[in-house]
């Protein structure tokens, strides 16, 4: 399970409002930061556990597994990166209203190209040089390896991999991708366009309307291209999360949007925790992932109509829960927007190394998942901490050669 550390677009909080663009006050955008944070600790959550799932082939895999610690997997692994992408979406709509395109797209650069090509560099070789060495398929030094990641080809068979960056490189694509449309979004015409989406999402079946183009784009692919690495981080799962990058910009651009999710985010929680509790009961008798349908047969339908409608439903409650009871802007809330980029790079390098040394002790499970998480917590807020002090070092004013001091 590959799911992405806790990626959105800005990475940074959301400008002060200026026009909120709902009828609360400005630090209302304050939910959309604090559900980046805390889904930045649910994947760090579900990358801690991915050694000990039994339904899953990750990067480290312990001898020991649990179907508990599997069903923490499967529980978020569905909605969470659906959630990464809309609040990129959302903070796409605050970025382009600031700036031209030629500044937009500068600034993706240098916000994801840049993070992306220096992680693949920096931070990628030396998860894959602790899979290698765990499993003795090299026995030098990270010196002598790290020239063997650009050989042999790409990933799994080769060394070549952008690991969790991945969700890097399809958010710089999207965001340009959507820019004509976002652009449209923007304009007179647009706006008309966005306001005809926010009364039909106001009608009998609501928000669930919406779920309907996830399906569609979900099936396709599934049913044209085939499947790999099933449920959990199958590519094609990854190519349907641009119709919720699309929702995001959405939920800033129009207010009915907004309302519409205060309204009806409860029965949402009700039908997400249906579709997730059919998803998990299916894993732990061992119906999937290893036997999912062809998308030949019937019930392949059947199957992807509830993964959609619970991880939609999910989004959606979450995003009401958040709308509801997070709009307080805290210290908390500040740090954890300072830290988001460098915890997003920095998580899953360091769970894979220590992972990678946990599951060799001969302990139980349960304090090995224990250890791997306390280490791994203890690691990354060092890291962050230390690279927030460079980075202070860097910027502190310097005294001229000849000051008097």
């Amino acid at each position: 399970m590959n799911v992405c550390g806790g990626m959105i677009e800005n990475y940074q909080s959301a400008p002060p409002l200026r026009h909120p663009p709902e009828s609360g006050s400005a630090n209302r955008v304050a939910y959309v930061d604090w559900l980046r944070v805390l889904a930045l600790l649910g994947v760090f959550v579900i990358h801690v556990v991915s050694p000990f799932n039994p339904w899953d082939h990750w990067h480290i895999r312990s001898p020991e597994r649990s179907r508990v610690l599997g069903a923490v997997v499967v529980l978020m692994a569905p909605w969470i990166m659906p959630l990464f992408m809309m609040l990129a979406g959302t903070s796409a709509w605050y970025s382009l209203r600031r700036r031209s395109n030629a500044a937009y797209v500068r600034d993706r650069v240098r916000r994801i190209l840049i993070p992306l090509i220096i992680g693949i560099l920096v931070l990628v070789p030396p998860q894959v040089y602790a899979e290698r060495r765990l499993y003795d398929q090299f026995s030098g030094s990270f010196f002598e390896f790290y020239p063997r990641f650009f050989e042999g080809g790409i990933y799994p068979v080769g060394n070549f991999s952008w690991h969790h960056l991945w969700f890097l490189g399809y958010l710089f694509v999207y965001s340009l991708l959507a820019l004509p449309l976002f652009r449209f979004w923007r304009g007179e015409r647009g706006r008309h366009q966005l306001e005809w989406l926010a009364r039909i999402s106001s009608g009998p079946m609501g928000l669930l309307w919406l779920a309907i183009p996830i399906l569609v784009e979900r099936y396709f692919f599934w049913f044209a291209l085939g499947r790999r690495n099933l449920l959990l981080s199958d590519w094609s799962g990854r190519s349907i999360l641009f119709v919720l990058y699309a929702y995001g910009f959405v939920l800033a651009a129009e207010p009915g949007f907004g309302r519409n999710v205060d309204r009806q985010w409860r029965r949402f929680l009700a039908l997400g925790v249906m579709g997730i509790s059919a998803l998990i009961a299916l894993a732990w008798v061992g119906a999937i992932p290893s036997r999912l349908p062809p998308a030949s047969e019937w019930w392949a339908l059947a199957f992807w109509t509830v993964y959609a409608v619970g991880a939609w439903s999910l989004v959606v409650a979450v995003l009401g829960l958040g709308r509801r009871y997070l709009n307080s802007d805290t210290t908390a809330l500040e740090r954890g927007r300072h830290a988001g980029l460098a915890w997003y790079l920095v998580h899953q390098p360091v769970i894979v190394v220590l992972a990678a040394w946990v599951v060799t002790w001969s302990l139980g499970i349960w304090t090995k998942a224990l250890a791997l998480l306390l280490l791994s917590l203890a690691a990354t807020v060092a890291v962050i901490a230390l690279l927030q002090w460079g980075k202070s070092l860097r910027s502190r004013p310097r005294p001229a050669p000849f000051a008097v001091r």
